[in-house]
């Protein structure tokens, strides 16, 4: 199995060290254009070797080598053992969620009636300024005409508390030997919680999440949620399943995500969250008391994505700000910890933040490499031979994310928007950035 994590590294050498000599191939051979190089300064050299060594490395090796990871943890054999059906506490923050907390709470409802066992919905308006009480209250007393039997409540909060106070509340007064944490704006499916306790308890886990569809809750038509779906699919199904393969899943999101009680409720007893990530941050914490967190795709969900620019930027500046607290500050012990999750977090803050900046750099080098390049139509072909390349890893990784995310290489033609991804990788880029500084 470590073999074939290294194939990737070993054809992103043979393509970092033989691509030059087909592009100058293709352009002397091909194209007929015999180069006039002249004399360049050596900076030159090494900035543009440093880019294409580092997307090379990064996207065949690195990227191939979780890609490989998500392929053996999908294939892996789970252990055999008796299924467990122990009581579960379904929880669920909300904050002006009026418009959502409906659909969210009837989700909770088809699944606790689908579980064989105990279950428990305790909803913590968390200061809301709307109807969001009113409107859980309703859907309960709907939802009790057809399952009487499955206990739900509404705990209100005089003022707004943040989200990590409302959590905590809703975990003290709960009685399950489970605790799910459900985002008011995500619906569950069904079976979605009889597949978390299944992995939970097959693969003797202390916590572990599920697949999350970003959606703009109308037949998912806007490009922006559209391009979010092809970010979801890479980071779950690629990355999530990398990191599930050793125990080691950074996050356990929000929309869906379910742990032992006893395990967050000793968290929440001992510590209290400091950053705006708090899913983050009890996450991380479990690792550093070595708690195993895994992730299931069986288990699945829709969540309300941002659909547009500001809602977007406000969110990531959340998740990237939260991330260096938590990563540099907070949980930066982790980092020297012997356990997979630290590489996982010095791949975060290298490829993830130290990458916006090298990415930025290079799109603002192009115009200086233009113009100081040996042969200037020599450099152009070069690019315009190489962006091919490119593309078409990022097309294979894409459709494999696909395949593992939506079991289907091409699911609702999302393959087809791969060509519009990089503005949302842009803006990503632009908000880590930012965020850094």
């Amino acid at each position: 199995n470590s073999i074939l994590v290294l194939l990737p590294f070993i054809l992103a050498y043979a393509v970092w060290r033989w691509f030059p000599v087909l592009s100058d191939f293709i352009i002397r051979g091909i194209l007929n254009y015999t180069p006039n190089l002249k004399p360049t300064h050596w900076l030159w050299h090494a900035a543009l070797g440093f880019f294409y060594t580092w997307y090379t490395f990064l996207s065949i090796g690195v990227g191939g080598a979780f890609l490989i990871a998500s392929w053996m943890w999908n294939r892996r054999k789970t252990p055999a053992k008796k299924r467990v059906s122990p009581a579960v506490s379904f929880i669920v923050p909300a904050y002006n969620e009026e418009k959502s907390i409906s659909r969210c709470i009837a989700s909770l409802f088809e699944c606790a009636a689908k579980y064989p066992g105990y279950s428990e919905i305790i909803i913590v308006d968390d200061g809301s300024t709307d109807n969001t009480r009113l409107v859980a209250e309703a859907t309960i007393r709907m939802n009790w005409e057809k399952w009487p039997y499955i206990k739900a409540k509404v705990i209100k909060h005089k003022s707004n508390l943040g989200k990590a106070k409302a959590i905590k509340t809703g975990v003290d007064k709960s009685f399950g030997e489970l605790i799910a944490l459900v985002d008011a704006d995500t619906w569950w499916e069904q079976d979605a919680i009889r597949h978390l306790v299944d992995a939970l308890s097959m693969e003797d886990l202390d916590a572990v999440s599920g697949f999350i569809h970003p959606s703009d809750g109308n037949g998912d038509k806007n490009l922006f949620v559209l391009l979010q779906q092809l970010e979801y699919s890479q980071g779950l199904g690629i990355f999530r399943c990398a990191q599930s393969l050793v125990k080691g899943v950074v996050v356990l999101p929000g929309p869906i995500s379910l742990y032992k009680a006893k395990v967050l409720k000793t968290i929440l007893k001992e510590t209290e969250p400091k950053s705006i990530t708090e899913d983050l941050e009890i996450t991380l914490e479990m690792h550093r008391r070595k708690h195993k967190v895994g992730y299931t795709n069986r288990a699945r969900s829709t969540t309300i994505a941002p659909h547009k620019l500001r809602q977007f930027w406000t969110q990531r500046k959340r998740w990237f700000l939260g991330g260096l607290h938590n990563f540099l500050s907070i949980h930066r012990r982790l980092l020297f910890s012997k356990h997979w999750v630290a590489l996982f977090l010095w791949y975060g803050i290298i490829a993830g933040y130290g990458g916006a900046i090298i990415e930025l750099a290079a799109i603002l080098s192009m115009p200086l490499f233009f113009y100081f390049a040996p042969d200037r139509l020599y450099f152009i072909y070069n690019v315009a031979i190489y962006f091919p390349l490119a593309f078409i890893v990022g097309v294979i990784q894409q459709a494999a994310a696909l395949k593992f995310a939506y079991g289907n290489h091409n699911h609702r033609n999302l393959l087809l928007y791969t060509p519009l991804y990089f503005l949302l990788r842009f803006i990503n880029m632009m908000a880590r950035s930012v965020c850094l500084f």
